[in-house]
């Protein structure tokens, strides 16, 4: 990537958002822990993450201000508004991995998928669909699968193309139910599928002719990506449901989020001096930056953004060395 830096366009300095904040809170840190990361964030203040100390490591997930502790699994990935938590149940192994909902204090094992030998869980949404990978006897074998909350004890493989079975992976589910795939292998590399709730797919059209797409969120009928342009610049990118591009960055940038509404948060780069600063933007221009580090290896870290207006991150505090989980919760 820093290859690339000479040939980035320099980001635009934000304007601050008329009558708009953005105040931070550091999640609770209880003794003895030291630091902490967060993974994920859904509406309702609810959080999860891990925190550390010299000689001590727990998953937990925060609400209302409390830190709950009591769960396990060897991945944690995704929460929802209700506090269900999502990942994988399995050793850490992609042959023993296991997809599994920590729900109302109890462990829920999802279905394996027929015909595949592990998986595990990467996404929720609110109203309990599950989304995530599968993997085949030799491990790079990877399909997408979804649990769906009004099919309890069902997995079902997604696959576009009904007459062959592509690489596919899962962008993310969002809470109409909708799934966002896209292929990699061979020729096929690179498309882009929507599979509504239905069940049906459509291809969209490339986001980015000629260029190189990663696909990063999915809410709300939005899509966010960044790309390395075909001018080897850096751009992030929104486009809708039919694949429109709506809104482009003048900055690199990546580890995008979005919420339902106009707004985008994510890590833009700067270089030359190189740096990293905590975005957000509102119908596709930058409106404030929240944190940043010159250092890559202690560059903000976005989670979630969600629709009551929080955006979860891990950052080192001013004066510290430390990651810490915090939020940034929205007031105008």
């Amino acid at each position: 990537m820093a290859a690339l830096g000479a040939a980035l366009v320099p980001g635009a300095q934000p304007a601050v958002a008329a009558g708009c904040t953005w105040a931070m809170t550091p999640l609770a840190l209880p003794a003895p822990y030291t630091s902490s990361e967060v993974y994920a964030a859904a509406e309702g203040g609810w959080f999860v993450g891990a925190v550390r100390g010299p000689n001590a490591y727990a998953q937990v997930r925060w609400h209302g201000g409390q830190v709950d502790s009591s769960f396990r699994l060897t991945e944690v990935r995704d929460i929802n508004s209700s506090g269900d938590v999502v990942g994988d149940g399995g050793t850490g192994d992609w042959w023993a991995a296991k997809p599994v909902v920590y729900r109302g204090g109890q462990y829920v094992n999802l279905p394996m998928p027929q015909g595949f030998r592990s998986a595990k869980a990467t996404h929720i949404n609110d109203a309990g669909d599950v989304i995530g990978v599968a993997y085949g006897n030799l491990g790079d074998d990877v399909h997408p699968v979804l649990w769906a909350a009004a099919r309890p004890g069902t997995a079902e493989v997604l696959n576009p193309d009904p007459q062959h079975l592509y690489d596919t992976y899962p962008v993310d589910v969002d809470e109409q139910g909708r799934v966002l795939l896209y292929t990699d292998v061979g020729e096929r590399s690179g498309e882009v599928f929507v599979r509504a709730a239905d069940g049906g797919y459509r291809q969209l059209p490339p986001l980015y002719p000629g260029g190189a797409v990663y696909l990063e969120a999915f809410h709300g009928g939005r899509i966010a990506a960044s790309v390395v342009t075909p001018e080897l610049t850096m751009v992030a990118i929104e486009a809708d449901l039919d694949g429109n591009v709506v809104h482009t960055t003048t900055e690199a940038a990546d580890a995008l989020f979005l919420d339902a509404g106009t707004t985008m948060a994510g890590v833009a780069h700067t270089f030359d001096p190189e740096n990293y600063e905590l975005r957000i933007w509102e119908d596709g221009e930058p409106i404030a930056d929240l944190a940043g580090d010159a250092d890559v290896n202690a560059a903000p870290q976005p989670a979630g953004l969600t629709d009551d207006g929080t955006l979860a991150a891990t950052i080192r505090l001013p004066g510290t060395t430390q990651p810490r989980a915090v939020a940034y919760h929205r007031g105008c």
